[in-house]
């Protein structure tokens, strides 16, 4: 065989190779496309799977009947509470937040603190901590009474009085809440400690910086406003104990300038 035509024969069969070689390439890259368009595949029906089991299968849906609600009182009805909790139903457990729902408790007239947690499979409690009224509203129009929290947000009207807590005349409640007199005797009530509040029977005021309280014990104080109400009860205190070691079971204590308590 010639030079030429081992050259020749050589150039062929390198051709042929190549040739061979690209179709091999194309075979790999199909193969490769295949191989990842399926693992796309798997993975998004997984996905899809898992979203559709944890959001809109009914195996995590809340039920009516597993919503246990405890800690409601006469101020707060079971009604107020599932205005909030109902909306809930048959949705999926995964989606509700806790601390949502507990933000929007807390905001309730009445309500303290609310803990929500989540019971699985189908399962929310709700546990609530009541708030005792700072005071109750009697209503010379309608003669009843309504109590209302620290911020003067009305709570659920009852017919009799609650002792403990303190009770403000208004002709109406509307009338009442509007008046400025009133809402600074509400936050002269809101600042003393549950327990001095829960000894006050009657507020009284001609003006708003001549709040008045009476006390189951006898005495009656003059709060002026709802400023220094820290210093006021402290002075209060010190003093209600110095008259009772003397003996003295009635009289006026004027806090209204704190610096100069005066004692009747």
């Amino acid at each position: 065989m010639s030079i030429d035509a081992r050259d020749e024969l050589r150039i062929r069969t390198k051709k042929i190779d190549f040739e061979e070689r690209k179709k091999e390439q194309r075979a790999a890259r199909r193969r490769y496309w295949f191989i990842r368009i399926g693992i796309g595949i798997v993975s998004f029906s997984l996905v899809s799977f898992i979203l559709w089991a944890l959001i809109f299968s009914p195996w995590f849906k809340i039920r009516s009947q597993a919503v246990r609600i405890s800690g409601v009182n006469k101020w707060v009805s079971v009604t107020t509470i599932e205005k909030y909790t109902n909306p809930l139903i048959d949705r999926s457990l995964i989606t509700i937040l806790e601390s949502q729902l507990e933000q929007q408790l807390d905001n309730i007239p009445g309500i303290a603190a609310a803990k929500v947690t989540k019971e699985y499979p189908h399962g929310l409690i709700v546990k609530l901590t009541e708030e005792t009224p700072t005071a109750l509203l009697y209503t010379e129009d309608k003669k009843n009474y309504v109590p209302v929290d620290s911020q003067a947000r009305r709570l659920r009207t009852v017919k009799q009085a609650e002792v403990g807590i303190p009770i403000i005349n208004v002709p109406t409640v509307k009338s009442g809440l509007r008046n400025e007199t009133v809402q600074q005797s509400i936050k002269v009530l809101a600042a003393l400690d549950k327990d001095l509040r829960s000894h006050i029977t009657s507020t009284e005021a001609k003006t708003q910086d001549s709040i008045t309280t009476v006390l189951d014990s006898g005495y009656t104080v003059v709060w002026g406003n709802a400023s220094s109400m820290s210093t006021k009860q402290k002075i209060v205190t010190a003093i209600i104990a110095q008259l009772q070691a003397e003996g003295t079971a009635t009289g006026t204590i004027d806090v209204s300038a704190p610096s100069r308590p005066i004692v009747k």
